[in-house]
């Protein structure tokens, strides 16, 4: 079996994994990442892409504790893919260029909208009817353009994958990999390869259960899953925005669009783990209806997508405001919470080395 010393060693290659590889090595140090590769980070590639700074978390004119986490967000990842940020991400496929919040005439609706704006304090604009694109034309409603937008995931991971060479390792880390030596983590061991380490991340998504374990880490791991909607058309029309209805704490739809079909998400996906499949289905089909009836859904082909959301266990059940970092020994055990948020995870990681 062969053996691989460097100073940091990931367990995990979704956007974590990789993200906080690349930055270790942009600062010299050796890293290897350990990841099958079987899925390329099951929950990089199930997420809807978007990279926003928060407006779905003040929907009701009080942001939350995940607003202040993320509003800083697009401005950094933009820089990265301007190749001027932390991590050049030039390479990175941007889907759209932003993302709209729409409401129909709905008063309560369009008060939200409002209440929202107010919150972001200038990083909504609010698109007057003769401007707007193509996809809405014509409509009633209010628009408003946010700073998100929208990025393909699968170019993102592939595209910080390439930086990292030969120290990607096609490999799994079973929680009996888990080596110690006189009461520090020691090494990695994997079918194929023993990494020994001074520093260790598990940055494994759902993988991280076991890993903590293992590790000596008391933090234990949540699931919230979703049942995202997908729905197929040849040409798809280019969809990146939010469906608001009334003052609820999350969109009814978070629409995105990839070559193909639409995918959606929002309340409806949050929603959609206690429905079946069927029901589900027939829910995203009253809701596109509803929120975006000019377009004609009944021809389209519908399928659900079940989403297993991994992270560290709150109280509740409710969902952490910003990523996750906790420290034992010379081991990192961290989860990004939400894609948006890696530039912040990595923040954290370095302050936590020391670097």
């Amino acid at each position: 079996m062969r053996t691989i010393k460097v100073d940091v060693a990931i367990a995990g290659g979704g956007v974590a994994g990789l993200w906080i590889a690349n930055l270790l090595q942009r600062q010299g140090r050796e890293v290897a990442v350990c990841d099958p590769g079987r899925a390329a980070g099951v929950q990089t590639l199930a997420s809807q892409g978007l990279i926003h700074g928060g407006i779905k978390y003040a929907l009701r004119g009080r942001p939350e504790a995940t607003f202040d986490a993320l509003r800083d967000m697009p401005g950094r990842w933009r820089r990265c893919l301007a190749g001027d940020g932390e991590i050049d991400l030039r390479d990175v496929r941007v889907l759209s260029d932003t993302c709209y919040l729409w409401s129909r005439d709905a008063v309560a609706a369009r008060l939200a909208t409002f209440l929202a704006s107010r919150v972001m304090q200038g990083r909504t604009t609010r698109v007057a009817r003769a401007e707007y694109p193509d996809v809405f034309a014509g409509q009633a409603g209010s628009l408003y353009r946010l700073d998100d937008f929208a990025i393909d995931v699968a170019s993102l991971r592939d595209c910080l994958a390439a930086g990292l060479g030969d120290r990607l390792l096609a490999t799994e880390v079973p929680a009996d990999g888990v080596l110690w030596r006189e009461g520090r983590i020691a090494g990695l061991r994997t079918a194929e390869f023993t990494v020994e380490a001074e520093r260790f991340v598990f940055a494994a998504g759902a993988g991280n259960g076991d890993l903590a374990a293992a590790a000596g880490f008391d933090t234990r791991m949540q699931r919230r899953p979703l049942r995202q909607v997908l729905v197929h058309s040849p040409e798809p029309e280019p969809l990146f925005a939010h469906c608001i209805a009334g003052l609820a704490p999350d969109p009814a739809l978070t629409v995105t669009t990839r070559p193909g079909y639409h995918y959606i998400g929002g309340a409806l996906a949050l929603d959609g783990v206690h429905r079946t499949e069927a029901e589900q289905i027939a829910a995203g089909r009253r809701a596109l209806k509803t929120f975006l009836p000019w377009i004609d859904w009944d021809a389209r082909r519908f399928e659900t997508l079940l989403v297993d959301r991994a992270e560290p266990a709150q109280e509740d059940g409710r969902r952490p405001d910003q990523a996750f970092v906790a420290a034992r020994g010379n081991a990192l055990l961290v989860w990004p919470v939400k894609l948006s948020l890696a530039p912040d995870l990595g923040d954290r990681v370095l302050r936590a080395l020391g670097a």
